[in-house]
């Protein structure tokens, strides 16, 4: 048993189901029953589900007290965003308070319920102490459905908003103090008006915080500098940090003294909310990252603005870095130039995505993401090409700089009819290409491509992305699929040329590869403004006898 499930833990295979779990362990109950603490607890790690742990709880006193640990170290999570399960954890929780901070709640306006403020139903366990994710949204969210399904929202909406925050603080003051240790925090998602959280708790608290692994703050909150100085103080083996709305001087300083106490961090995310402003990024904070360097695997930038920002050269010297992302930044175009000769021997993923293709300030020049791609040819496995302004020039180069590309998986990626032959090149020397998403600006007529391309597919070929205003008949679209080189499982298509005899033709293919017997899509998803309602109709009709999406 003990080498099974070493295997199974190397493996890294999803979670075992409750069926699986019966079939490995029934066949001796006895066994089962009486395995040491250590071994239920390996083994009730893989059942991820509330199901199958809850069902250990009720086998006997041992089961329970492994299973509950196991549970409650992150509880939200199991509750599947239904407002009555996190009412339970949070009531839970509030009986779990001592008297002191009980009578602090009532005191200040908090309608408790009488069997949480006599203590008539005690607790079995030290819940709180089983917590290692403490992240205020969950908090506070459940002690927002607590408050509505228990207490009932009151008239004065600023009053019921400060009654939240004042229940959640004492939770918070509750899991500080009975918590040994934590491996994520989060700060995200915090209401401006509340009171800095955790500051007035982390003095002294040097022993929960001392291993923390992530990390995450991402807000509004006018105080993060103190945040980021006080946990700069007590954790050093953070590996995965998620920051933003950090807009002032003193921030990026605190950010960038709380990044080098890191020992080692390996995952670094800079973020915000892009309907209330884009994330700055001084050259500052990237130096900050350089002291990481030799561990950093993953940099992330989503809704950034690099205007202010001299340079990404600090970025250019990680040797051990996997994966570096772009979402939805501005003015990176003249910064990517600091990438033109790095070599990066590890990268496997380069991503760049934005749907503001039409502003300047999104765009990105296509010869320095071209140089970066052929620096790293060997390592690359995921690919996403930026979308720029002068489309014919860009994709030629883009597609042109994939040509040594032997390792790629999944590739998205903006061409014309003028690519036609780079991306020949490119399907010539890739055998490993599992998913391609092909966006074609202007009205293009990919029949030819199709034509030249079809037998050039790898084998491992099994989802067709194609977006964009390309044109293709109904009577192609139906060769293209059977003469495929490829098994293709999954096609999206997405085109304003989209009509519902091409939903004709996918049906059609799909029948006739079900009567010869052979394999056929696993799910179709299809769209275009030339659609009839008509069309949707068969097409869902043929869905619900077929189990196809289209």
């Amino acid at each position: 048993m003990g080498s099974a499930l070493s295997c199974l833990k190397q493996s890294q295979s999803p979670p075992i189901p409750s069926v699986v779990f019966e079939r490995y362990f029934s066949f001796n109950r006895n066994t089962v029953t009486s395995l040491p603490p250590e071994c239920l607890r390996e083994i009730f790690e893989y059942l991820e589900t509330k199901g199958s742990l809850y069902s250990c709880l009720l086998v006997n006193r041992s089961w329970c007290k492994v299973a509950t640990p196991i549970l409650w170290k992150s509880p939200f999570k199991l509750s599947n965003g239904l407002s009555t399960e996190s009412t339970k954890i949070i009531q839970v929780y509030l009986t779990c308070l001592n008297r002191k901070s009980k009578q602090y709640l009532c005191n200040n306006g908090v309608i408790l319920p009488s069997n949480i403020i006599e203590g008539i139903s005690s607790p079995i366990f030290d819940y709180p102490s089983f917590l290692r994710e403490l992240k205020f949204s969950d908090i506070y969210n459940g002690v927002s459905d607590w408050f509505s399904n228990v207490i009932g929202n009151l008239g004065d909406e600023q009053q019921t908003t400060f009654l939240k925050i004042l229940i959640t603080e004492q939770l918070f003051k509750l899991f500080m103090n009975q918590c040994s240790t934590f491996d994520i925090i989060s700060l995200s998602d915090i209401p401006y008006e509340t009171p800095t959280p955790l500051l007035p708790f982390l003095t002294g608290s040097v022993n929960c915080f001392s291993r923390l692994k992530s990390f995450h703050c991402v807000s509004k909150h006018n105080n993060k500098s103190e945040i980021f100085r006080a946990i700069s103080q007590v954790s050093e083996f953070i590996e995965t940090l998620e920051v933003g709305g950090v807009d002032h001087d003193m921030e990026v300083k605190a950010l960038g003294v709380l990044i080098r106490a890191q020992k080692k961090l390996k995952k670094f995310k800079y973020t915000w909310d892009y309907q209330t402003k884009y994330q700055v990024v001084l050259s500052e904070t990237l130096c900050a990252l350089k002291s990481q360097s030799k561990f950093l695997t993953t940099i992330q930038f989503e809704y950034c603005n690099f205007h202010h920002c001299n340079s990404m050269e600090a970025l250019a010297d990680f040797e051990n870095l996997e994966y570096i992302q772009f979402i939805h930044c501005i003015y990176i175009g003249d910064k990517m130039n600091s990438f033109t000769n790095a070599k990066f021997p590890r990268l496997k993923y380069v991503g760049f995505y934005t749907n503001y293709i039409e502003s300047p300030r999104y765009w990105v020049c296509p010869d320095d993401v071209a140089a970066l791609i052929e620096n790293c040819h060997n390592s690359l496995e995921q690919v996403l090409l930026p979308r720029t302004g002068n489309c014919t020039i860009s994709s030629h180069k883009l597609v042109k700089a994939l040509r040594l590309c032997r390792n790629i998986k999944d590739l998205k990626i903006q061409m014309g009819e003028g690519d036609i032959e780079e991306f020949l090149e490119f399907l010539k020397n890739n055998e490993r290409l599992e998913k391609a998403t092909l966006i074609c600006y202007g009205d293009s007529n990919i029949e030819y491509f199709f034509t030249k391309t079809n037998q050039l597919w790898p084998n491992t070929l099994s989802s067709l992305n194609l977006k964009g205003q390309w044109i293709i008949s109904p009577e192609y679209l139906k060769t293209l699929l059977k003469e495929c080189k490829s098994s293709i499982k999954q096609l999206d298509l997405h085109s304003s040329h989209i009509t519902d005899d091409h939903v004709g033709a996918v049906i059609e293919y799909v029948k006739e590869m079900r009567s010869a017997k052979k394999t056929t899509l696993h799910s179709c998803l299809i769209s275009g403004e030339r659609m009839s309602e008509e069309g949707r109709r068969k097409a869902r009709e043929f869905v619900n006898l077929t189990k196809i999406f289209l």
